[in-house]
């Protein structure tokens, strides 16, 4: 029984750390810090397992990286909006930012960023709630459930959309990723009939 649980600790914990790599990814472009970490044999090895490339750290790989990176998310047109707001009722700040102030209240996630429907925001408090349950010895709550279905279900047709944007393999399969992520915790959390 101890093993079965100290496993799905675990099994939060990974997911915790998925979680937390795409909120990095939602909210930053990548600069040479973080490609060189990437370029570490353990990073190495999980970009290998998922098919990924990660280009040289150059100047020019960084460049073409964050030129991607506005293209995608950033515009100034044909771009992938990363808030839910945005996705849901067609502009900025809408009730979304009311329900996300709710669980900043319960998870005390420290989110300081003004905008609170940015998908990497969303990512970088689900992976908190995760990490907190994985480090619980009380069993799960709901609330990952709940922030799921409230706040990260709709970013797979974003992924979808910004895969399709991008015009580096890094970002196109990193994005087509997220979208199999997401898809995959849908499963995690019974929710295959969400769209």
């Amino acid at each position: 029984m101890m093993n079965v649980l100290a496993d799905a600790k675990r099994e939060l914990a990974g997911r915790a750390g998925v979680y937390e790599l795409f909120a990095h990814l939602l909210l930053n472009e990548v600069d040479s810090k973080i490609l060189s970490l990437f370029h570490d044999e353990q990073w190495l090895r999980c970009w290998q397992d998922l098919e990924i490339e990660i280009p040289a750290v150059s100047e020019a790989g960084i460049e073409m990286l964050a030129v991607d990176y506005c293209r995608i998310f950033i515009g100034p047109k044909d771009f992938c909006p990363p808030y839910q707001s945005v996705w849901e009722d067609g502009h900025m700040q809408s009730d979304v930012i009311t329900s996300m102030n709710e669980y900043v209240e319960i998870v005390s996630s420290g989110a300081s960023q003004n905008i609170k429907d940015h998908a990497g925001v969303q990512f970088k408090m689900m992976s908190q709630i995760l990490q907190f349950e994985a480090a619980s010895d009380e069993p799960p709550s709901t609330l990952a459930h709940a922030f799921f279905v409230d706040h990260i279900a709709w970013t797979e047709p974003m992924f979808s959309l910004a895969s399709t944007l991008a015009e580096t393999d890094f970002y196109s399969t990193v994005l087509e990723s997220g979208k199999e992520f997401v898809a995959s915790e849908k499963s995690v959390f019974s929710l295959d009939a969400i769209d």
